[in-house]
């Protein structure tokens, strides 16, 4: 019998898992790439993929997960503006363009892999990914209330806000490539003055 990875050599592999996994996923998509076309480029054998991971889709969100906190790291290092509504507002527009800039990301909320992520991942780990949308802006909203800002709905109502806004942002097409930039300036103008009270 083989024996088993040590834990140098189990960070390793992970490592080149979670790279050729982004190459492979970004060039064949979700559905056409295989765990053996996975395992083949990092030099393990198929069944050796499950040590790691319980199935390609829960390496796939792993690798989804690692590119927006890149994102994130991006967006809380803005220079923010002078009033919390600017803020907000270039939040926005730059999470917005980041996402519109990542053929990875834009492979996401494809019908198609949304259905299957739903299908094969478990409940908790969603549910865990869209507790960490609710933390991001957590911080920040916390330190405008200490400042004596008023929001008109809650953190998780602003995160779940924010979040219908990326997910419409992967509706280019229907909306219309050219009616497109000048639809989402509005709904974050609109959603922005609709969060945050005057005074």
């Amino acid at each position: 019998m083989p024996k088993g990875f040590n834990n140098h050599e189990k960070s390793v592999i992970k490592e080149a898992l979670i790279e050729h996994g982004k190459t492979l996923f970004r060039l064949y998509g979700l559905q056409k790439t295989s765990v053996q076309d996975l395992t083949k480029k990092v030099g393990i054998a198929a069944g050796s993929f499950y040590k790691f991971y319980h199935s390609k889709e829960e390496l796939y969100f792993e690798i989804i997960e690692k590119e927006e906190e890149q994102i994130k790291e991006v967006l809380l290092s803005l220079e923010l503006g002078d009033t919390p509504k600017q803020a907000m507002k270039n939040i926005l527009f730059k999470m917005i363009h980041s996402i519109d800039k990542s053929p990875f990301m834009q492979q996401l909320y494809l019908v198609e892999n949304m259905e299957v992520l739903m299908r094969k991942l478990p409940p908790e780990k969603l549910e865990d990914h869209f507790k960490k949308d609710t933390d991001f802006l957590s911080p920040l909203i916390h330190k405008w209330q200490d400042q004596g800002v008023e929001f008109t709905e809650p953190p998780e109502i602003i995160a779940s806000i924010l979040r219908s806004l990326v997910l419409l942002s992967f509706q280019k097409e229907k909306i219309g490539e050219s009616e497109y930039p000048k639809t989402m300036e509005f709904l974050i103008h609109t959603t922005v003055e609709g969060l945050i009270k005057e005074g």
